[in-house]
């Protein structure tokens, strides 16, 4: 196919320009300048879902390409055509006549020997990307009171790698492996302090199965669900579908929940996700996890309806949960919302870049899963499942220092979510303090 000859064409002329018999332009392996239309208009087919990059993985804009490389993204875009709008079609044209030298190239027949020699040699397998992150925390939990002596805090670091294979033009293997360690870590009022060591694994392992508008994830995958306070992005064992309607996103799936929990006990659960674009920066979304009756104690029948919307240099999010299980006490505090202000944001590719947010919480103790926290409340809404609850306020601080290299400073000062009932009126502050490094 067109797209994977421009590939291996990459590979053949980046090794033998000396010597060569044949005609390649001079300018083919020329990086492409930095503020080229090019870069924007592939960012458009990527928010579109027409691009991938060159590598296999995800296109990232950060990332300055030559001429070559940049033919074998738009050779994607070219292949998928006929699923694009009007606009998109435009702009794949223009992207067509921009690398036409590249794309003549691809047909000269006295290279065919040599470029399936190197189609063949090639690994399917590619290390596309990853990050690394090191934080501290304190109270992150929620575990230490406003009348404790100390809270407990932590020196975590973690490492992942993103692995990726293209098996056919609709079929591709998603992974990800992950390493992390715990270091320094104490309980609330504790004085010893303990370090783990989870051996590197994989949170993400999943055969991703894509035709026009349908999406099917099989294997260890890793679905977020509305704003991400009931699911945000942890690993499942099961099978994940979506569906795209254009301005519309119907998600729907079933898994096992156990990665995830670490309760080592089968933990089953249906959910699902509506994302609906109302305007050109506005999204409102319907989430939904229901745990089976025999997960463990694990009882969530949660539904959330959040929405996030931009004007400006502002971003307003939030959500709205209620779990209505029906094995939950009778003195349940099952409703809970979650709400958050952005200015400005980060771009991992500008230095100096910054974002500051605001947030506001109020949690009752069965609302959200308060003891493994999904990742975007930052702290884990209050001192475990059937606990005390949280609400209060948070403030954060975004700063890319070097490019692809960010540190963070989040604050938080809760309150139990009904302070008659836990018998206690705060908990104690809870610092982080993040720096997060994307390669």
């Amino acid at each position: 196919m067109k797209k994977k000859t421009i590939i291996a064409l990459c590979a053949i002329f980046s090794v033998s320009m000396a010597g060569t018999s044949l005609a390649v332009p001079a300018n083919l392996f020329a990086v492409v300048p930095e503020k080229h239309w090019t870069y924007s208009a592939i960012s458009q087919l990527a928010e579109a879902g027409l691009v991938e990059a060159f590598g296999g993985g995800a296109y990232k804009e950060n990332i300055i390409l030559t001429r070559c490389e940049m033919a074998a993204i738009v050779a994607k875009a070219m292949a998928k055509s006929a699923q694009a709008d009007a606009a998109s079609q435009a702009t794949i044209e223009k992207l067509k006549a921009e690398f036409a030298p590249e794309f003549n190239l691809s047909e000269t027949s006295n290279v065919a020997s040599r470029l399936d020699k190197v189609e063949k040699n090639a690994s399917p397998i590619n290390i596309t990307n990853g990050d690394v992150r090191i934080r501290y925390q304190s109270n992150w939990d929620q575990k230490a009171k406003s009348t404790d002596k100390d809270a407990d805090t932590r020196i975590q670091e973690r490492v992942r790698l993103n692995i990726a294979a293209d098996i056919t033009d609709n079929l591709k293997f998603n992974s990800r492996l992950l390493a992390t360690h715990t270091s320094n870590k104490r309980a609330a009022n504790g004085s010893s302090k303990s370090s783990t060591y989870a051996n590197p694994a994989f949170d993400r392992a999943e055969l991703q199965w894509k035709n026009k508008q349908i999406t099917v994830a099989l294997g260890r995958i890793v679905p977020s669900l509305g704003q991400g306070i009931i699911w945000d992005g942890n690993s499942i064992d099961g099978a994940y579908a979506t569906y795209d309607f254009g301005r519309a996103q119907l998600a729907a799936g079933y898994g096992d929940l156990a990665a995830y929990t670490g309760s080592g006990a089968a933990t089953n659960a249906a959910l699902a996700n509506l994302d609906v674009k109302i305007g050109q920066n506005t999204n409102l979304t319907v989430a939904h996890l229901d745990t089976m009756t025999n997960s463990v104690g694990y009882n969530f029948n949660q539904t959330a309806y959040g929405f996030t919307t931009k004007t400006g240099d502002v971003t307003v999010s939030g959500e709205y949960v209620e779990n209505n299980h029906d094995k939950l006490p009778s003195d349940a505090q099952k409703h809970g919302y979650w709400g958050r202000v952005q200015w400005k944001g980060i771009d991992n590719s500008k230095p100096g870049s910054y974002g500051i947010n605001f947030d506001y919480l109020s949690l009752g103790n069965y609302a959200v899963d308060s003891t493994n926290n999904p990742g975007t409340l930052v702290v884990n809404g209050g001192n475990g499942i059937g606990g005390a609850g949280a609400k209060g306020f948070g403030l954060g601080v975004q700063y890319v220092f070097v490019k692809n290299a960010n540190v963070e400073a989040r604050y938080y000062n809760l309150k139990p979510y009904d302070e008659n009932k836990a018998g206690f009126s705060e908990y104690k502050p809870s610092y982080h303090l993040i720096t997060n490094f994307k390669f």
